[in-house]
């Protein structure tokens, strides 16, 4: 098959070895190959040379500008588009075939404040079937709705701990999803859910570090920031305002909390009331 962009080749292999969802190294090749074809027939600088140095800064928002006004793309999606094109041009910048990197200075734009991850447990359905996402990420997710925190998740015997936790039909698809992920690394007698694809270190399990990087390159492809703290605080708030005439009992069994932590929420959740009511004023 022939190229499409670039060093796809090399790109693609890149994006394999990172474990990159089949779907999500599709839409890379999708977005890259658009982008080029685009540039080789409005860009007269690059169409004449095919030189990867004469993109510039300008050409990346000229052709999101397009993707907006001509094919009425949603923030989000031009969110994506911006982050594979980034990715692509980061890979090219790392390993110096070119040296500027076109992309440093556009960030992708906030999506509306309905976005920001406040109800993010409303949209888990939706979070869960999208392929886009890492299934660590996924994960992550769910497993914070569940009320467990990212120490818990990261214990080689967390597997043990979820079993007689109920899910939902459309949970129990992505778990399916998971199990065959992992199913190659416990092949090897590894144990856990959070397992590190390539060993290194004494720990099959992945580290807190290695977790954020994994939520943090998924942020814009979800649509929301993916902080750990922030999406765990989210969550009980969501719960807290949703159940508010639940038995303390119920609360504390539910969201796994000590009576301290749930004060603790449920004074938060006060608080945002207070503020609301004040804006409405």
């Amino acid at each position: 098959m022939a190229s499409t962009f670039p060093y796809e080749k090399s790109f693609i292999q890149h994006l394999q070895a990172a474990d990159k969802q089949p779907v999500t190294i599709e839409q890379y090749r999708l977005t890259l190959t658009d982008f080029f074809n685009y540039e080789q027939h409005f860009n007269d600088t690059f169409a004449r040379d095919q030189l990867l140095s004469d993109l510039t800064e300008n050409d990346i928002q000229a052709y999101l500008a397009m993707l907006k006004n001509n094919r009425q793309f949603k923030q989000s999606t031009l969110n994506k588009t911006l982050s594979n094109l980034n990715g692509y041009f980061s890979y090219l910048f790392e390993h110096r075939i070119i040296t500027m990197l076109p992309t440093f200075s556009l960030k992708g734009r906030p999506l509306p404040a309905h976005n920001n991850g406040d109800n993010w447990p409303e949209q888990l359905s939706e979070l869960l079937a999208n392929d886009d996402l890492h299934v660590y990420t996924r994960a992550f997710l769910l497993f914070t709705a569940k009320g467990f925190t990212s120490q818990e998740m990261l214990k080689p015997d967390f597997e043990e701990t979820i079993q007689t936790i109920p899910f939902a039909s459309s949970e129990q698809v992505f778990l399916k999803k998971l199990t065959a992920f992992l199913a190659p690394l416990k092949a090897t007698g590894l144990h856990g859910i959070f397992l590190k694809t390539r060993r290194r270190g004494p720990s099959a399990n992945l580290s807190l570090a290695a977790l954020h990087k994994y939520l943090g390159g998924d942020s814009i492809r979800a649509g929301m920031p993916l902080k750990p703290v922030a999406l765990r605080q989210n969550y009980m708030l969501w719960y807290l305002d949703h159940h508010r005439t639940a038995p303390v009992e119920t609360l504390l069994s539910r969201l796994r909390l000590d009576e301290a932590s749930l004060n603790y929420y449920l004074n938060l959740l006060r608080r945002r009331d207070l503020r609301e009511q004040r804006n409405q004023k």
